[in-house]
């Protein structure tokens, strides 16, 4: 298994079929939108996103699974980012889930139904929505926030996008694309503790979703099974669940 290097990228956008898990993650990597890493070997491909989504194409033979356990699931090894395998082939599930020290998941896809015309306004008073700037990408804290599928905030005000609920100047939720490619954005989202049950990721969500339809890219969305908010939000604001599959992660 070898790392290739960016120029080299789009020879393997062809691998890149839809499966449950989606595409935008794996496209993101590939359309050299977001960083990440690839690897090749055997007719088989492994795309590593920056926020540590993996995903494989291609033959995935033995041999191959094989190496991705030891790079990247043996004891002892040291990476520089998390490493969370997504896959719906059963085979794939089965020689990993034959393997010490993995731990096992579920996770949905989601995508969306209709589009928004008009964005609901329904705001508390004292807050507003506005677009993502450095300042505010600066202030935003949590586990959902651009900076954990973005390497700088440079980066992703080329080529991402987000929308905050703004209160006195700091950011108090908010919705951004975790993932671009030429045909989709997923959505992350994510409400400061001290300012939930508002209605304000509603608002955030609803604004890029909007986004989404007016630059031509469809709107996705993807959950872990346990994140139960995540999917009532989604389906509040008109995501369905179309497929779920498997996470793989070391212990």
């Amino acid at each position: 298994m070898n790392r290739i290097g960016p120029d080299l990228y789009h020879n393997i956008i062809k691998y890149i079929t839809k499966t449950p898990c989606g595409t935008v993650y794996p496209l993101s990597v590939a359309e050299m939108n977001q960083y990440g890493d690839v690897f090749t070997g055997n007719d088989s491909v492994l795309l590593w996103h920056y926020g540590g989504f993996a995903f494989i194409y291609g033959k995935c033979d033995t041999y191959f699974l094989e190496q991705i356990y030891r790079k990247f699931f043996c004891t002892g090894v040291s990476l520089p980012r998390r490493f969370i395998l997504f896959t719906a082939d059963k085979e794939v599930e089965q020689f990993f889930r034959s393997k010490e020290g993995i731990t096992f998941g579920k996770r949905y896809h989601l995508e969306h139904t209709h589009a928004i015309t008009s964005p609901s306004d329904t705001l508390p008073p004292g807050f507003h929505i506005t677009e993502f700037s450095k300042e505010l990408l600066e202030k935003a804290e949590g586990r959902v926030i651009p900076g954990f599928a973005w390497r700088n905030a440079e980066e992703f005000l080329r080529n991402g996008m987000g929308f905050c609920a703004v209160h006195e100047g700091r950011p108090a939720a908010w919705a951004f694309s975790a993932a671009v490619s030429s045909e989709e954005i997923d959505i992350g989202i994510e409400t400061a503790s001290a300012y939930q049950h508002m209605g304000l990721a509603t608002a955030a969500a609803e604004k890029m979703i909007q986004y989404c339809y007016e630059h031509g890219r469809r709107p996705v969305w993807s959950c872990d099974s346990t994140n139960i908010a995540s999917r009532r939000l989604a389906e509040k604001v008109g995501f369905e669940v179309v497929s779920e599959y498997t996470t793989i992660k070391i212990q």
